[in-house]
C-alpha cells in the first residue's frame, strides 16, 4: 500500500471495503479540489461550446434518445483534447483499478469515462449499469463536479437498496463507487446544471470470472 499516497490510500480502503460488505460507497473530498475545479471548467467549456451531445439508452448498436429516460449530454473523456486534470483523474482511477484487483481479487481490466452534464429538469430513471448479454462492466464510478452545490438543488445520486433507497448529494469532489450489476439506481432532476465524469471499470471478454 506504500505506493500510494497516504490520503489516496485511506479512501482506497474504506471504498473497498464497503463494496465487500455492501456492494457500494460513498467517498465524500475524495478528489483535491483543485483537480475538481479544473474538471468542472472542462465540462461546462464543453457544454457551452455544444460538444456535449444527448446520451442514448441501451447497448451497443442498439441505443436510443429517450429524453425522458435519460437527459444528460456527454462526451467520451478520451474523445477530449488532453489536459493536465484528465490525465490526473485517468491516473487515480488506475490506481485504484489496481487497488481493487489487489484487495477483492475482481480482475478489472480497464477503465471508460465520460463527462456528464445533466441541464436543469433532465434525470435518468431507474436503471443497472451492466446491459444484459454483456457481462464487462463491473465497478461504477461517479466523480462530482459540482462545487457550489446546496440543500434543494436537486440532482441526488438515488441507490435503490434492500433496506430501501438512499440519495447521495452530488458534492464537487465526492465519489460514489457500486458494483455495476447489483446496484439500481437513478439521477433526480435537479434544478440547475450538474456536472460529472462517470465511468466503468471493466473486465476482459476472456475473464475466468465471467464464466
Amino acid at each position: 500500500m506504500s505506493e500510494f499516497p497516504e490520503p489516496q490510500n485511506a479512501c482506497f480502503v474504506r471504498v473497498s471495503d464497503d463494496l465487500a460488505a455492501q456492494g457500494w460507497s460513498v467517498q465524500e473530498q475524495a478528489l483535491p479540489v483543485e483537480l475538481v475545479s479544473d474538471l468542472a471548467a472542462q465540462c461546462r467549456m464543453l457544454w457551452h461550446n455544444d460538444v456535449l451531445t444527448p446520451a442514448a439508452v441501451g447497448p451497443l448498436g442498439e441505443e436510443l434518445l429517450l429524453p425522458s429516460v435519460r437527459g444528460d449530454y456527454t462526451r467520451w473523456l478520451d474523445q477530449c483534447p488532453s489536459s493536465a486534470a484528465n490525465s490526473l483523474f485517468l491516473e487515480t482511477m488506475e490506481a485504484l483499478r489496481v487497488w481493487l484487483n489487489r484487495s477483492l481479487f475482481l480482475g478489472l481490466d480497464s477503465f471508460e469515462t465520460h463527462y456528464a452534464l445533466y441541464p436543469p429538469g433532465a434525470g435518468y430513471r431507474k436503471h443497472l449499469d451492466r446491459f444484459k448479454g454483456n457481462p464487462l462492466r463491473t465497478v461504477s464510478v461517479v466523480a462530482y463536479l459540482n462545487q457550489q452545490w446546496e440543500p434543494g438543488d436537486g440532482g441526488e445520486l438515488r441507490l435503490h437498496l434492500p433496506e430501501g433507497a438512499h440519495d447521495v448529494a452530488p458534492l464537487g469532489g465526492s465519489l460514489a463507487v457500486f458494483m455495476s450489476d447489483r446496484i439500481l439506481h437513478e439521477v433526480l432532476a435537479a434544478n440547475k446544471e450538474r456536472a460529472s465524469l462517470v465511468g466503468w471499470f471493466r473486465r476482459r471478454p476472456d475473464n475466468p470470472l465471467l464464466r
